[in-house]
Formats: structure tokens, sequence, C-alpha cells
């Protein structure tokens, strides 16, 4: 099947060991030269797209950051609580002769 070709092509080339030998480790460093050449970029390409995910994840994180403080300010108010000790707890505001201070030294 490929006995054309192949007499085609040995009668026009003919490569001898030491010839190929030189071909083949010319292309392998030339391979190797292009690699060489081309991973800064792929790692570039690699970086930005670590960054770009970063960088939407840390808004995503200050948005829920300041859902937060809200959420925990609006928690800490002191009318909340008074209410909530009002109406969950029952407590009630001291009368006057409920009221005893204590001094220390």
């Amino acid at each position: 099947m490929f006995e054309k070709p192949r007499q085609l092509i040995e009668g026009r080339f003919y490569i001898s060991p030491k010839g190929f030998r030189m071909i083949f480790l010319v292309s392998v460093l030339m391979m190797l030269a292009a690699l060489a050449i081309v991973w800064p970029n792929v790692r570039k390409v690699k970086l930005s797209y670590d960054y770009q995910t970063l960088a939407a994840e840390r808004e995503e994180l200050l948005s829920e950051n300041h859902l937060l403080r809200l959420e925990r300010e609006s928690l800490q108010s002191l009318y909340r609580i008074q209410e909530l000790a009002k109406n969950e707890v029952g407590m009630i505001e001291p009368e006057k002769g409920q009221i005893t201070t204590i001094f220390l030294k």
C-alpha cells in the first residue's frame, strides 16, 4: 500500500544516520526553543484567568461582608434590645426605690 510513496521518497532523499541524528537534534532543539518562548505567555494567560476569578470572589466577599455588618448593627441596636427585653423576657423599668448604688474604692 505504501510502497509507491516510499519508493518516491527513497529515490529523492537519502539521509545518512548521522544526518538523520543531526536533523532530529536540531528539530528537538527548535521545539524546545519554541516552547521556551511560548511558555511564559501561556503562564501569563493562566495567571490572568486566576486573577479575574479571585477579583470576582473578592467583590462577592466584600458585598457579603457589608451585608453582615449591616445585620450586626441592626441586631445590636439599643431599641431592638429594649423591645426584646420587654416583650420576650418580660423585663420592666425599675422604680426609684428598686435602684441601689454601690460605690467601689
